[in-house]
């Protein structure tokens, strides 16, 4: 996991927001992958995601989307190898403040292992991945 960001509770991704975590997210890649070839994210067509300030951002940082596709019957992969298995890692537990919360997200993240990472992008359909 080279970046997350949990929102405060109550807040609305939107996309200034997203684009601020875009910036982020390059600088992340700056520090630990400084040898990079491209980026691909793989978007859904949400509003914050698609609007011009993102696609401005997108360009300026130099990452490159692999859209899914509009009215797609298909969930996106990361639906199902990541918050699922997150979604089991929190049941059943209780978060007095959202400083737990997040400190259990990073354990989760932090606990899998590199090839928990890798098989979610092998598994990833091919029509994603050209």
């Amino acid at each position: 996991m080279l970046y997350y960001e949990l929102l405060p509770q109550g807040r609305t991704a939107n996309a200034t927001t997203y684009s601020n975590q875009l910036a982020s997210l390059a600088i992340a890649l700056r520090e630990k992958r400084p040898r990079r070839s491209a980026v691909h994210l793989l978007h859904d067509n949400a509003r914050p995601k698609v609007a011009m300030p993102t696609q401005s951002k997108l360009q300026e940082l130099n990452l490159g989307t692999v859209p899914h596709p509009p009215y797609s019957p298909d969930i996106a992969p990361s639906d199902y190898h990541l918050f699922c298995p997150l979604k089991l890692f929190l049941k059943e537990k209780r978060f007095a403040k959202y400083e737990d919360l997040k400190m259990a997200v990073f354990d989760f993240f932090d606990s899998q292992s590199a090839a928990f990472w890798k098989k979610g992008i092998d598994d990833l359909p091919e029509r994603w991945l050209t």
